[in-house]
């Protein structure tokens, strides 16, 4: 049996509403970064894999989790957040002037439409997600934690929910349906498990 906990980032720059100019170089605010130092002292259990992914504000969160356990192993996946927007078009743009294009990606529903330089289709994205699996099931490790992004833990819910491995425009309708749905605040935690070749939600 492996038990996974995908733990979110806490509040970032982004988050806050602040300006920002790249995806993967968004810091954590001084709240993020006390909430992960609240995270790292909840954890009691030794983890026997950490991970996180290439962007920054995931390794912010993850440090004190690691500090307190220096001898786990830490690794880098591409577990990262689905940026469906081109990062070329939201430099130096915040939360409120990115929502005509997120409401317009979204509405149009297109698995494999990418919006511009850089950005990430809901296909791409999803295969991201069912690739991780793959990696969860073969790891030695049988408790991992997981420092990821609130998109990761809906695609995550939406696997072990489904069982499907399908990327259309159905599983992208659902996808959205979890986005109105399924809040994921900084630093919630979604637990789940493996046995038997079979994928569930403990919490």
């Amino acid at each position: 049996m492996k038990e996974i906990w995908f733990i979110r980032h806490g509040e970032s720059a982004a988050n806050a509403g602040e300006v920002t100019h790249a995806p993967d170089s968004i810091p954590l605010t001084a709240k993020g970064h006390k909430q992960a130092s609240e995270m790292g002292n909840r954890i009691e259990r030794k983890p026997e894999l950490i991970i996180v992914t290439p962007y920054l504000r995931t390794r912010q969160t993850a440090e004190p989790t690691i500090k307190k356990f220096p001898d786990v192993p830490l690794e880098v996946w591409p577990l990262h957040e689905f940026d469906y927007l081109s990062p070329d078009q939201c430099v130096g743009t915040n939360l409120e002037q990115r929502k005509p294009m997120v409401k317009d990606f979204w509405n149009r529903c297109e698995p494999n439409y990418v919006q511009g330089t850089g950005a990430e289709s809901f296909f791409e994205f999803k295969n991201r997600i069912f690739d991780a699996f793959d990696r969860l099931q073969q790891a030695d490790a049988n408790f991992i934690i997981a420092f990821v992004h609130g998109h990761v833990m809906r695609g995550i819910l939406q696997y072990v929910k489904t069982q499907n491995r399908i990327a259309d425009e159905s599983a992208m309708r659902y996808y959205k349906l979890l986005l109105e749905e399924f809040e994921v605040k900084n630093t919630d935690i979604l637990k789940c498990r493996f046995e038997s070749a079979q994928w569930s939600i403990i919490n």
